[in-house]
Formats: structure tokens, C-alpha cells, sequence
């Protein structure tokens, strides 16, 4: 295995189709298979099965995908039905590599941008040029469209984009006339005014390994100068400054969460900001508010009660910087209807049948491309007018580079061959849990993971 993936380079321009023409649905079936070189099964031959998986878990999602783009395709196409199997996200790159090792991958799928380069350099996926100049390359947001483009070609396009904040209590916040945190200490701070004791925790955190292990930690090492490895030499920086001052930090942060913090699941930090158990929950997004919607009591569920709150900054960083939810649709080589899968794409995204899904999960889903997050339609939702300024939020952060792919802690980081193997080794999970909560001094843990990394990248042929 090579030491390094080639650089991006700038890719050669072609003609493409017009978006508009594209976003109206109505290209002929027999121009998209002229386009991918061989048609699929036809009307008499026996029913062949199309394999999608994705990470869309809510039940209003995964009827939207089965009544339109399903149904669409399955229309244009009778010789084939098309299985959809949502996934959820912790689940995923496990069930996927098992596929992949097994040699029965499925034949499109969700697939977390941290593992695309470790999957391009095996030679596992197919590039989808054609796909993404026929969505239009100009009109993909930036902040999504270069994540899975290598040597000149795009091997993956994402399916929606969600940014990752705090949700807070903004009238418990008000109340104590206390601002928005803007570094490490201000949100400790602000964690200890809004805690009482014996009835309310002041922040919580899922302990779930795939947060505390990989995606939280690549956030504080983007929001504290730091990175995972450096940038030249590919080597850990597990035991850097920027990580030992996130353990810190971390460490009295632990002072003012629910004992029991490290055992709970993402949903259940939801239910205990919703319930007022707990004053922030630091994983959240838009998603979130459906859980507001439920569970808070009657004349609470709305912005006013509920408020997003941007990452703050370490001491060695200047910005604070999350996690940008949005998986990219991959086909892999060894997929078993490849050509199908991308005409599947390009019902997926025809804008009657992507507009419906955004709207699934509204403002977490946020289309990846710029005219839409701006149409009239797409904002006249009955929850985005409600919620507006949690919009607003993904928008300025999407303006002030707030958003980092999950997982990533710099934007190269997309070139990294051994991210998902980091993620699935537990070795940055044990070093946060063994100092936030295991009394383990934090530059000792974060020595100790260091040398552990090392060893990994070594086994690994790094």
C-alpha cells in the first residue's frame, strides 16, 4: 500500500447537461442508458433486485425514498425492484466492510466520507463524473463537492448536508444574562450557571464510542489548532498540545454532566435537553427538534426555548469547528448493477423527488445545491419558517467555514487511507474516557494513545 494518496488535481472540463433540463425529471430513460453504456433488465426478463443502502432511519424518510425515487425507478424500469435498507449510522461501516470482504457489497450505498480514501486506494469504488457535471459541478455546494475526488475524478456525491451544533436552553441562558461560549472556558463556565444541583445538569454528551472516539475528537483538534496527523509526515498527533488541552478541558467539563453520561446513546441526551434534565446536549442538529416537537412541555417547543449554539475554540484555536452530517453516495466496483445504481441517482436527485426528502427532516437535510437552499419552496416548509433560525445557523456556518466533514479535523484530511481503521480501533475512545472520567492524567492517556496509533499506522503499512 502506498504511503500517500496522489493529490487532487484540477479535472479537465467537458460539456455537460443542463441542471435545469436535469431537475426536471424528464430525461428519456433510453439518453441515460446511451449515457452508461448498457441498459437495464427489461419488461420479460426475471425481476432482478437493486440493493440501496442508506442512513436515513426515520420512518417519514424511508417512505419518502420507497413512494417517489423508488417508485419512479421501478416505473421506468420493471425488470427491477429496488430494495432500500436503512442503516443506522453507528451500524454502518461495519455491515459495509463485512459486504465488501464478502465480495456482496450492495449495489449503492451511504458511505461516511472518512472511509472513501481507505476504499479508493483499494480500488473499490467507481467514479461518477458523468453523474455529478449532469447534477451540475458548479451548482454542488462547495462545502460538499470535492470531499471524495481523487486523481481528477469524483468517486462519491452527497446526499444532503446537516451541520452539528449544542442545543441549549436560550431562556435558562438569558435568564443568568450570560452570552453564547466563544472558546473551551466560556462553555465550562456556562455549564457550571446552568447547573443545579439535584435537578439539573448543566451539558451532556452521548458516550457512544463512533461520537467520543473519532467524531468529537476531530472537532476539538480542528476547533484547537491541532490535527490528527501532521501534514507532511502522516505521523499521530495524539499527544499533541491542541489534544492535551482538549483533555483538559474535557476533564472539568465532566464536573457539571449527569454521572451516568458515558453510558447514555445520542437519543437519550435528546430526551434529557427536551424533558429539562439537561441545560445543552453537545451532539445536535436540526433532527433535534422533532425530539423538541415530542417531548418538551406544551408552550416551550419553539426557538425561543430551543436555540443552536456553534463549537467554541480551544486555547490554541481560533474558530470552533463541527462535524458537517452528510454521508456520499458511493457505487462500488464490485457492485452488481452499477449502471442501475447511477440511473437511480439521477431519479433520486430530479427535483421533485429531492425536494420531498429534504423536507423529510427538514434543515438537517439541507440540499447540497446553493439554488435550492434559497428557494422559495424549499423554505416555505411549515417547520423551517417555524424554525428559521436554526436555518440561519447552517447557513452562517456554512459561510464562515464552521463545518468539517465527520471525522475530518482539516479539509486534506480527506486523503487519509486509515481513518476508518483509527475510528474502529478504540484507541482515541479510551484515551477520552480514561480522562475525562477515569481519573487518568490527560497527557499520560494522551501519550499512551499516541504510542498505540503508532503502532496501528505501523501494522498498517504507514
Amino acid at each position: 500500500m502506498n504511503r500517500q494518496t496522489s493529490r487532487p488535481r484540477t479535472p479537465i472540463r467537458t460539456p455537460r447537461s443542463s441542471r435545469r433540463q436535469f431537475l426536471k425529471g424528464t430525461t428519456a430513460a433510453a439518453a441515460g442508458l446511451a449515457l452508461l453504456g448498457r441498459g437495464p433488465a427489461v419488461l420479460g426478463q426475471q425481476v432482478r433486485e437493486l440493493q440501496v443502502w442508506h442512513t436515513e432511519v426515520e420512518p417519514q424518510t424511508v417512505k419518502t425514498i420507497q413512494e417517489g425515487a423508488i417508485a419512479e425507478f421501478e416505473r421506468r424500469f420493471p425488470g427491477f425492484k429496488v430494495r432500500q435498507q436503512p442503516l443506522a449510522w453507528g451500524d454502518l461501516n461495519t455491515k459495509l466492510l463485512a459486504a465488501i470482504a464478502a465480495g456482496s457489497p450492495p449495489d449503492l450505498t451511504h458511505l461516511n466520507p472518512f472511509m472513501t480514501a481507505s476504499l479508493y486506494t483499494k480500488g473499490l469504488l467507481r467514479p461518477m463524473d458523468e453523474l455529478i457535471r449532469a447534477l451540475g459541478e458548479k451548482e454542488i455546494h462547495e462545502a460538499t463537492l470535492k470531499l471524495q475526488y481523487f486523481d481528477g475524478r469524483y468517486y462519491g456525491v452527497t446526499h444532503a448536508m446537516g451541520g452539528i451544533y449544542i442545543a441549549e436552553r436560550r431562556d435558562l441562558r438569558e435568564q443568568k444574562g450570560l452570552k453564547p461560549p466563544q472558546t473551551y472556558a466560556d462553555l465550562v463556565n456556562l455549564a457550571a450557571a446552568l447547573t443545579e444541583e439535584g435537578t439539573r445538569y448543566g451539558v451532556t454528551m452521548p458516550g457512544e464510542k463512533l461520537y467520543i472516539g473519532f467524531s468529537f475528537p476531530a472537532e476539538w483538534l480542528a476547533s484547537n489548532g491541532g490535527s490528527w496527523v501532521d501534514p507532511k509526515t502522516w505521523r499521530p498527533r495524539l499527544a499533541s498540545r491542541a489534544m492535551v488541552e482538549t483533555l483538559q478541558f474535557l476533564r472539568r467539563l465532566n464536573r457539571f454532566m449527569p454521572p451516568s453520561w458515558s453510558g447514555q446513546k445520542y437519543l437519550d441526551t435528546l430526551a434529557a435537553l427536551a424533558t429539562g434534565k439537561v441545560a445543552m446536549a453537545y451532539l445536535s442538529g436540526a433532527r433535534t427538534i422533532g425530539y423538541i416537537e415530542r417531548y418538551a412541555p406544551e408552550g416551550m417547543r419553539d426557538p425561543e426555548h430551543f436555540q443552536p449554539m456553534f463549537r467554541p475554540h480551544g486555547p490554541s484555536g481560533q474558530t470552533g469547528v463541527s462535524a458537517l452530517d452528510g454521508e456520499n453516495w458511493a457505487v462500488f466496483t464490485q457492485s452488481k448493477y452499477p449502471q442501475e445504481a447511477f440511473e437511480f441517482l439521477r431519479i433520486f436527485y430530479t427535483r421533485q423527488h429531492y425536494m420531498k426528502y429534504c423536507h423529510s427532516v427538514p434543515i438537517h437535510l439541507t440540499p447540497i445545491f446553493k439554488s435550492m437552499i434559497d428557494d422559495p419552496e424549499y423554505l416555505a416548509h411549515p417547520r423551517i419558517r417555524k424554525w428559521r433560525s436554526w436555518h440561519d445557523a447552517m447557513i452562517t456556518g456554512l459561510r464562515e467555514h464552521r463545518f468539517l466533514p465527520i471525522g475530518f479535523s482539516r479539509p486534506d484530511d480527506k486523503l487519509l487511507p486509515f481513518l476508518a481503521e483509527l475510528d474502529g480501533s478504540g484507541i482515541v475512545a479510551d484515551m477520552v474516557i480514561e480522562a475525562m472520567v477515569g481519573g487518568t492524567d490527560p497527557e499520560a492517556a494522551a501519550v499512551r494513545a499516541q504510542q498505540r496509533a503508532e503502532e496501528l499506522l505501523t501494522q498498517l503499512g504507514f
